[in-house]
Order: C-alpha cells, then structure tokens, then sequence
C-alpha cells in the first residue's frame, strides 16, 4: 500500500508474474529452461558477444569451442503472427517443407505491438529477418509467421531514457 500511495503521481500500478512474462518478450528476453535447453549454445542464441573466448579457461570453454565450431543446426528467433490467428502453444511445431525443423518456446499476445509474438526455434536458413515460418498449432492447422528482428517492442531502449 506504502508503494502505491509513493508511486500515486507516477502512475505506479501493480502486475503479476504473467506480466512480467509478456514484457520479457516483448524485449526479446529468453527464459533458461524455458527458450533454452541442455543443448543450447551461444551460437543459437545471439550470445557470442558474452563469451570471453580469449579467457584461458571458463566453466564449459571446450564444449563452447567444439559447438562454434560445428555447423549450426538450429537458431532461436522472434516471429510475430496477427492478432486473430490462432496462437501457437509452446512446444508446437516448426516446419521446412513438410518436415519437423524446430519449435515454439514462448508465445504470447502483445497489446502493445497487437500482435501474437514468439520465439521459436528453426533451422539456420529459415532464420533470416522476414522468412516465413509455418508452424503447426491445434487440430494440425498451419499459420504463417514472420521472422523478426529482437526486441519487439522498443529496439533502441528509448523508454528507458524516460
């Protein structure tokens, strides 16, 4: 109560845990356990620039080495759907040709971008910025989506000048 009343003129209001989930994606933030698994890498997700390869030794440095070494399998990447298509669920599919490519990991409606954004998991070529990807969602319909930059919302971290 001591905070709503403090934050009254700055229009504080209070939010849950899904809340914190949708603006997590809206920034493109993925979730350890959940957007990633056992298997992921720096390389799948756009995290090269945090590994300090010229340190002489880190916690999993070999494996690190070894993956960016080998060829890519899969990339982690946002895609928006429109407001009125049918949402996918996490786990459901991603499809190149007719054959299972990857996966959903997160998908949510946004209000402010009023759209369904996600992140999924795809193959290296499907991953380019406004690639189609059809993924496969209840009763095996397929929807369309977009590949896009991330974040989603507020790319130039304007609203964090404010």
């Amino acid at each position: 109560d001591a905070l709503l009343t403090a934050g009254k003129d700055y229009d504080i209001t209070p939010f849950g845990v899904e809340t914190q989930r949708l603006l997590r994606l809206e920034k493109g933030h993925f979730i350890v356990g959940q957007d990633t698994d056992g298997m992921s890498h720096p390389g799948e997700l756009d995290l090269e620039w945090a590994v300090n390869a010229n340190k002489p030794f880190f916690v999993g440095k070999r494996s690190v080495e070894y993956l960016a070494r080998a060829e890519q399998r899969r990339k982690l990447v946002g895609f928006t759907l429109p407001s009125d298509s049918p949402r996918p669920q996490e786990g459901h599919l991603v499809l190149d040709a007719g054959d299972i490519s990857g996966n959903v990991t997160s998908c949510e409606y946004s209000p402010t971008m009023d759209s369904i954004i996600g992140l999924a998991y795809v193959r290296p070529h499907q991953s380019t910025e406004g690639e189609h990807i059809d993924i496969r969602v209840d009763g095996a319909e397929l929807v369309r989506g977009t590949v896009v930059a991330l974040p989603f919302y507020d790319p130039k971290n304007k609203r964090q000048a404010l």
